[in-house]
């Protein structure tokens, strides 16, 4: 890094304030279909980001040659972009502190098990999947990834860190058929150490949601109660996250703007991002700009409290970094973004939500992508079940739901006990009093 520092400093002089990050990043990729395996693929992605600061102004050039003439050209690009960006008070280096070397999740032990295990990993979620159920008949898709990332962070008021850590996913399509008819389902998880990935709950939910829609009955549009499954509700978390941030605020691209303090959703509500989370998908001890990262409660008992903030968000709404600056990569600048964000459990059971005279659970929401987060509208693709009593009456697929996100979790008069993440969201099953469901 000493290298990197004297290059930068070569180009820029005594004038310019700087940042620079370093990011390596090692990835392993297999995907199984058929109990055999489909792909197997490692790369490999390293470079440096680098911003240039001058009266209020910000440059910002990449590369992913660690060569000096690289490095130097692109300073000299980050500095040539500073100069004619507008100037804007939000411009400014984040923490000066030198934090020396971060402790984080690093799973060396998951880095050295075999490729052979990491194989029989993934073949036999597939195996389990069909041992679970017999309508199963097989997988589209079912993966494991792996990523061992090197990060170094310096800046010229004096930051320092750097540290190594390691992240597990892994995925499963599943197809099932019964009777001619055929349903599909798709689930998602993650840790920080392979021995955490919780692969045969990945499966049994997954198995569980796609035969839970097997052989449809109609539906007719109606207003009925609805409890959205914890993965369901975790997915419509994430799509909205957006309206929790100061990017948003900034760009005026949130309806939440100016209603800090105000009781905004249902009283059972209370949700949180928690960047320092014990083993979450995005603990670290510090953000992007090294500012620490804490456990921010966004919604309280129904009652909004705050944005997450980067260095910038942070300057331009008045307020103080929450140590919710993120980088997607060297390539990009930090923004302000979710850490581990989830919705507190409550303390009834599935079953016990789903013991109603009518309600639907739904299982699966499709059309994510479409969501306002700016109004907070939506209008989203259903599948699910209808239970009466706890008891399953039938199954229902391409219904509709839709409305405002802020009615919706205005609507919630009870929170369900079975929180789980998936990757860096969470959330437990939400019982709705009353949503159109059109058919």
């Amino acid at each position: 890094m000493e290298k990197l520092k004297s290059w930068v400093e070569e180009v820029l002089g005594g004038d310019y304030e700087y940042e620079v990050y370093f990011e390596r990043k090692r990835k392993k990729l297999i995907e199984g279909s058929q109990e055999s395996v489909e792909k197997l693929s490692t790369s490999e992605d390293a470079g440096v980001g680098i911003r240039v600061f001058r009266n209020g102004r910000m440059g910002f050039s990449f590369t992913t040659s660690l060569e000096a003439s690289s490095v130097k050209d692109c300073v000299k690009m980050a500095k040539e972009a500073c100069h004619i960006t507008p100037p804007d008070e939000g411009f400014t280096l984040g923490n000066c502190k030198n934090l020396g070397e971060l402790e984080t999740y690093y799973d060396s032990d998951g880095l050295e098990s075999s490729l052979e295990d990491k194989i029989e990993m993934v073949i036999n979620m597939e195996r389990y999947a069909k041992s679970l159920d017999g309508r199963v008949k097989g997988v589209r898709n079912v993966s494991l990834n792996e990523t061992d990332m090197e990060v170094f962070c310096f800046s010229s008021c004096g930051l320092f860190y750097n540290y190594r850590s390691t992240w597990y996913t892994s995925s499963m399509s599943v197809l099932v058929e019964e009777g001619g008819d055929q349903s599909i389902s798709y689930s998602y998880v993650g840790a920080r150490r392979l021995r955490d990935v919780p692969f045969q709950d990945m499966v049994q939910e997954v198995v569980f949601k796609a035969t839970a829609t097997l052989k449809p009955s109609s539906f007719e549009t109606r207003r009925m109660p609805v409890v959205l499954y914890r993965e369901a509700c975790a997915s419509l978390l994430e799509a909205f996250s957006p309206i929790f941030l100061g990017d948003s605020l900034v760009k005026g691209k949130t309806f939440l703007s100016g209603m800090e303090g105000q009781q905004v959703f249902s009283e059972k509500l209370t949700i949180v991002d928690d960047g320092v989370k014990e083993k979450g998908f995005l603990s670290l001890p510090v953000d992007a700009e090294g500012h620490f990262m804490r456990r921010n409660v966004l919604v309280e008992k129904g009652r909004f409290l705050t944005f997450l903030h980067s260095t910038y968000t942070a300057i331009k709404s008045n307020a103080e970094p929450t140590g919710n600056s993120i980088r997607g990569g060297f390539k990009s600048l930090p923004v302000s973004d979710i850490t581990n964000l989830y919705i507190e459990p409550g303390d009834r059971s599935l079953e016990d939500l789903l013991e109603q005279d009518e309600v639907f659970l739904v299982t699966d929401l499709m059309g994510l992508h479409t969501v306002d987060t700016v109004s907070g509208d939506f209008s989203l693709g259903a599948s699910g079940i209808i239970y009466r009593k706890g008891k399953k009456e039938q199954s229902v697929r391409g219904v509709v739901i839709g409305g405002n996100i802020k009615e919706l979790l205005s609507l919630v008069v009870d929170v369900g006990n079975d929180l789980r993440f998936y990757g860096n969201v969470g959330a437990p099953s939400l019982f709705i009093e009353n949503l159109t469901v059109g058919g």
